[in-house]
């Protein structure tokens, strides 16, 4: 993956804390610090080949047990740098500077990715349009979309009857439809 800081962000990446929460909640570690930080993003035992690109990242969201526990937006720190790289060669890990994001705060609470007993990565990623979907312009009288996520798919309800499905590359989808129920449109 290209890492020459010339991409556009427009990934978000999924990381699961459930393992450093408790941190969060007994106080020793702040919500930040167990979000934005260190991320491994080599695949396997590799120190050249990644999970992803870090310029690309756009939004971390905090998953545990099925739900999103927190929202950040990936913002440059004082010196311009959307992250940092601490630890020693070969293993270094990331460091990502953000906040917590009110433009996705719909998304705090929400069903997030899961992950399946012995998956050896604490990361997924997602297309930033995928949490695009979900926002609603200002002074918009509709109901709000609905979300789900599930494994890497996302799936959106727009009003009542529009149904959006994003999937990864190597997903497919079948669509069966129900027999009408008596009374229903």
């Amino acid at each position: 993956m290209p890492t020459d800081g010339n991409a556009e962000p427009d990934q978000v990446l999924a990381v699961n804390v459930t393992r450093r929460w408790s941190e969060v909640e007994d106080g020793t570690s702040t919500e930040a610090d167990v979000v934005l930080g260190e991320w491994s993003p080599w695949v396997g035992r590799s120190t050249t080949k990644r999970h992803f690109d870090p310029d690309r990242i756009a939004v971390i969201i905090a998953c545990r047990r099925g739900e999103t526990m927190a929202v950040y937006e990936i913002h440059p720190d004082g010196d311009g740098e959307r992250y940092h790289w601490t630890g020693d060669e070969p293993r270094r890990r990331l460091v990502f500077h953000g906040r917590p994001s009110s433009r996705y705060a719909a998304h705090l609470n929400a069903p997030a990715p899961t992950w399946k007993a012995g998956e050896g990565t604490p990361l997924k990623l997602l297309a930033l349009g995928d949490l695009l979907q979900g926002e609603q312009p200002q002074g918009h009288d509709e109901p709000a979309q609905r979300q789900a996520v599930v494994g890497q798919a996302v799936i959106t309800l727009s009003g009542t009857q529009n149904l959006t499905v994003s999937i990864p590359p190597h997903y497919s989808v079948t669509i069966t439809p129900r027999a009408a129920q008596e009374g229903s449109n």
